[in-house]
């Protein structure tokens, strides 16, 4: 009996977002081109794009500042709805930026240490991520740049032996930066628009420790290096 192929979870992501909310965007350019809609008005609730990033990251194995991008989306949705005057939503940003900066110190080193995955979440807007493994079962991941930029050394990384680790991808108008062990071997299946995935690893052909790199940069970049 042949057995029965499971079709693959839908898993929501942070990118899966901002990749239906840019091809909503196209859409509603398109409309109104031909006179059907007001991009405008549709372009006035840009910030719910914030607040389901926050809610997917919330629901995901990784919520670190999912708080920060559902409450900046509300706060930056009241605002453009002109319920919210900018030295009250200034205000409250800071606020929320301060939070998030002294919860961190507050935790330690040794606490963000022990929350350290065998694989990453990451999403970088309008800002920077750095995230360091030591993972010694590193799975792969994601990684979503979105003007913006993402830092991820796995120097200190290891895939288990015979196994294959995948690390997607996704850069627009930024950049994804992964710092790789000279043991392991990079292969680079990823596609770019107007931008370049660069892989300039000393990797190691043959080796039964396999990066494979996928995604797509769109008038960004992906770099792989030691």
């Amino acid at each position: 009996m042949i057995p029965e192929e499971k079709s693959p979870d839908l898993r929501i992501s942070p990118r899966l977002v901002v990749g239906v909310a840019i091809m909503v965007a196209g859409l509603v350019l398109a409309l109104d081109s031909l006179g059907l809609l007001d991009a405008d008005q549709v372009f006035r609730f840009w910030p719910l794009v914030l607040v389901a990033v926050g809610v997917t990251k919330l629901l995901s194995r990784s919520p670190s500042g999912a708080f920060f991008w559902i409450v900046a989306g509300i706060g930056l949705q009241a605002h453009k709805l002109g319920y919210l005057p900018s030295a009250r939503l200034w205000a409250a940003l800071l606020f929320l930026l301060g939070a998030q900066i002294a919860w961190r110190a507050l935790r330690g080193p040794a606490a963000r240490a022990a929350r350290v995955s065998d694989a990453l979440d990451m999403v970088a807007f309008f800002g920077g991520a750095k995230s360091v493994s030591a993972s010694a079962d590193f799975r792969g991941g994601s990684a979503m740049a979105l003007l913006g930029g993402c830092e991820i050394d796995l120097r200190q990384a290891s895939i288990a032996e015979g196994q294959e680790a995948v690390l997607d991808t996704f850069a627009f108008w930024g950049g994804v930066e992964i710092k790789v062990p000279e043991d392991w071997d990079v292969i680079n299946r990823g596609s770019a628009f107007l931008g370049g995935i660069d892989n300039r690893a000393r990797s190691a052909p043959g080796s039964s420790k396999r990066l494979v790199v996928t995604g797509m940069a769109i008038m960004g970049g992906v770099e792989v290096k030691n």
